[in-house]
């Protein structure tokens, strides 16, 4: 199952989002994984970690993309490493049982 949730700034997203994922990992003992792809990511306090423990949240690097041209000469951008190895390597646990991932945030303004 996947839930995104989104609305306008102020909304209570990180809330609402925090809260359902300790809720279904607390209530049916399933993984969850949250995603903070905020621009401003605070889903680590949410989720229950100390500010202490969300100092030290990191978020992916941008080395888990890379850009390859396929044989028609079009660029796209793939995973470089598999989704488990990803959160592995950059998830963090919780105590709820939630792995958190935080997705980069904006460099700078430019094309998309």
């Amino acid at each position: 199952m996947k839930i995104a949730v989104a609305g306008k700034g102020g909304s209570g997203k990180t809330t609402i989002a925090g809260t359902l994922a300790r809720l279904m990992a607390q209530q049916n003992g399933n993984e969850v994984l949250a995603i903070d792809g905020d621009s401003n990511p605070n889903l680590a306090l949410t989720l229950g970690l100390s500010r202490e423990q969300t100092a030290q949240v990191t978020s992916m690097p941008r080395s888990v993309l890379q850009r390859v041209t396929d044989i028609e000469g079009k660029t796209k951008v793939v995973l470089a490493k598999s989704p488990d190895e990803i959160i592995r390597e950059f998830g963090v646990k919780t105590s709820d049982g939630v792995t958190l991932l935080v997705m980069p945030g904006v460099d700078h303004a430019g094309a998309g």
